[in-house]
């Protein structure tokens, strides 16, 4: 995987807690989507209110949940980005 940034971590393009919410939100099974600006893509195989599941090309699979405490999204490191990729 790569980044924008050597360390993947936050930059100033960081999206807001609110702004990531929305994009998770707009998944459906199916869609494609990166995450904090790495190359991989995962296909979204499930949603939820609080949770959105992907799988990467690989069959590995990773949940990206939602901290309700904070409202940031998590998956093995802070969520800093989302983008949907169009095919």
């Amino acid at each position: 995987m790569t980044s924008s940034q050597p360390d993947g971590s936050a930059d100033e393009n960081s999206l807001a807690p609110a702004e990531i919410t929305e994009r998770f939100d707009e998944l459906e099974p199916g869609d494609a989507v990166t995450v904090n600006n790495r190359d991989l893509i995962y296909e979204v195989v499930e949603t939820d209110d609080y949770a959105v599941v992907a799988e990467a090309p690989d069959g590995h699979r990773v949940t990206f949940s939602q901290n309700l405490q904070s409202g940031g999204w998590t998956v093995n490191e802070p969520v800093f980005a989302v983008e949907p990729v169009e095919e």
